[in-house]
């Protein structure tokens, strides 16, 4: 496996990690019992200087030994309310913004945080407890290591309550809508590269006729599975005297099915499917969708949120107004980039690849379609759609707002069903105006 393919499987490893509660949580136990161990070799030879004495007291062995048991049984208790904390959030973030939305409270650093700082102190307490008896002839030592566990004990007091403030702050709506698009805009990079910016990658014209090789070969998936995320500089640096060019007939969040073709190979000279087993790992697939390379991942998320408070039995227009804004300003954004193009070829090499790329068309309709049809019966909601549409058809290109004004017109259609009072029409045909200039 070549250090690109190594690359994009750590990138889905790298993520896969980053949303469970074990890793970091891991990472700092284990560096707390290395630091427990260190502290205690050099502990166990110190004496405390005379600045410090008032500060910490003198005590006995019997006194630490009581301190450490305390605080470690406070400890474990402690982390068990924090998980319990947690699972109750995960669940109210289940039921009410939806399932998806699971992904981004494991993803918070701060409660991984409090887990791994609660659990690292109990380590502490137990580690500490088992040599307590080889440091018992030096009093200095044994009065430092109950300054160490009580100064220890005040950070994970004022860590339980930020937790509980973090916990009850992170279960609410416009919190939860705030965190989808800020990962958005802290990934728009990633979600939305131009790769033929490369000096060795050329984008073509859509209408180029790509060069056919004499032979073609399909190459098939082996399992099912969404795509993850797809090396595209694997496909494009193919030896230009056995490969003409590739052709990928998926992209990252589609879903395939095992057997089910990936890409095809136009070579030069015949060859069969097994010898680009390398070049299919180049597209990873997953069990979950992920936001690597897909833009209209966090776009979902707000919009899933949107049909969840437009839900009969949660019946929340306010919640569904406020994705509306959050996924107009994603669009604004979204409408200002330069999309990958579909068509790119190797400067030197000459091999081609066709793609299929994320387009603004498809990023508009996946964040107001499905949010316009449950709306149907939510007047304030139909008309704050076309409001939004309007201002984001003032940031968008002459070309792009074709698909904005259609997307008015399917509102106004949609409104033209229902039986409303004539203010309520006067305020649709104000909101419409900007489409029929």
């Amino acid at each position: 496996m070549n250090l690109r393919l190594l690359t994009t499987r750590v990138r889905v490893l790298w993520e896969s990690l980053s949303t469970s509660y074990w890793f970091i949580p891991l990472l700092m136990m284990s560096t707390s019992v290395a630091l427990c161990y260190a502290c205690l070799s050099v502990i166990e030879r110190a004496f405390l200087p005379d600045v410090l004495r008032p500060l910490i007291p003198l005590v006995t062995q019997e006194s630490v030994q009581q301190l450490l048991s305390t605080v470690a049984g406070a400890m474990i208790t402690v982390t068990s309310i924090a998980f319990s904390m947690t699972l109750v959030s995960l669940t109210l973030a289940s039921n009410q913004f939806g399932p998806r939305l699971i992904r981004n409270f494991m993803q918070d650093r701060n409660t991984q945080m409090v887990l791994g700082i609660l659990v690292s102190t109990f380590l502490f307490c137990l580690i500490s407890l088992h040599h307590l008896s080889s440091i018992n002839s030096n009093q200095d030592a044994v009065s430092m290591l109950a300054g160490a566990t009580v100064f220890l004990a005040l950070i994970d007091c004022v860590t339980i309550i930020y937790f509980i403030h973090h916990v009850s702050r992170s279960i609410q709506a416009d919190q939860v809508i705030a965190n989808c698009v800020q990962h958005f805009e802290s990934n728009i990079n990633s979600l939305l590269p131009v790769p033929e910016s490369n000096a060795s990658v050329r984008a073509i014209a859509e209408q180029w006729a790509a060069p056919q090789g004499d032979f073609q070969v399909s190459v098939k998936a082996v399992q099912n599975g969404y795509v993850q995320t797809i090396n595209y500089a694997s496909f494009l640096n193919q030896t230009a005297t056995e490969v003409a060019g590739c052709e990928l007939h998926v992209r990252s969040g589609d879903h395939v099915l095992c057997g089910e073709a990936l890409f095809t190979v136009h070579c030069r000279q015949p060859a069969s499917e097994d010898e680009f087993t390398t070049l299919r790992q180049a597209v990873v697939l997953g069990a979950n969708r992920t936001p690597i390379q897909d833009p209209e991942f966090a776009i979902s998320q707000l919009v899933e949120i949107a049909l969840r408070a437009l839900s009969p039995g949660i019946n929340d227009p306010h919640t569904a107004i406020t994705c509306v804004d959050k996924l107009t300003a994603i669009c604004v954004q979204v409408a200002t980039r330069e999309f990958p193009a579909e068509n790119l070829i190797h400067t030197s090499s000459e091999v081609w690849l066709k793609r299929r790329t994320f387009t603004f068309a498809g990023v508009v309709d996946k964040a107001y379609s499905q949010v316009r049809q449950s709306a149907n019966d939510q007047i304030a909601v139909l008309i704050h759609l076309l409001k939004s549409l309007a201002k984001l058809q003032q940031c968008c290109a002459a070309t792009e707002q074709k698909t904005i004004s259609t997307h008015a017109l399917s509102i106004e259609q949609q409104i033209a069903t229902l039986t409303i009072s004539s203010s309520d029409k006067k305020s649709i045909e104000e909101a419409m105006l900007p489409f029929r200039a």
